[in-house]
């Protein structure tokens, strides 16, 4: 009975040790320098704060460890990310998003607004200006096309009478 006690104990003891590892690697400070290596894993391509280190990869946790591990010793973020790029070559840096991405749409808008405006102007442009109409006659144009088909015209009406 003595027995199942102390292995009662040993086992709550190490689940206990456990955690405190678990909550250590999971902490913002492997997080930040983790987001600057990439998983080694192949099946994804996401940084070592990937999801599937909760059982499945066999890279994050070990590499969340090893951030942890070099933290406690004194590293700065630069040193433990030349350390893996020592270890396992520059494919595994991850630099940093771009920071500007949240100007596309307000530069695809104006664009756009641009596009619009010099659409409107072209389409305006192509109507010739509008004549006052005069009472008492018909329009005069200086335009020969225009006065030919007014001619066709009258000789076809006077073909009707």
């Amino acid at each position: 009975m003595l027995r199942l006690k102390f292995s009662f104990l040993f086992l709550i003891l190490s689940a206990t040790i456990w955690a405190q590892s678990e909550a250590q690697i999971e902490s913002d400070e492997v997080k930040r320098v983790g987001t600057h290596i990439n998983c080694q894993c192949g099946a994804c391509t996401e940084n070592v704060n990937c999801m599937m280190s909760a059982g499945q990869c066999h890279f994050c946790k070990p590499a969340r460890t090893q951030i942890f591990k070099m933290q406690r010793e004194g590293m700065s973020d630069a040193q433990i990310v030349q350390a893996f790029i020592a270890e396992y070559g520059e494919k595994i840096f991850r630099h940093d998003p771009n920071s500007y991405f949240w100007v596309v749409p307000y530069i695809s808008l104006g664009v756009g607004a641009i596009a619009i405006l010099l659409i409107l102007r072209r389409v305006r442009g192509h109507h010739p200006p509008l004549k006052p109409a005069v009472a008492g006659g018909p329009p005069v144009d200086d335009d020969p096309t225009l006065a030919r088909y007014r001619d066709a015209i009258e000789k076809d009406t006077a073909k009707l009478d």
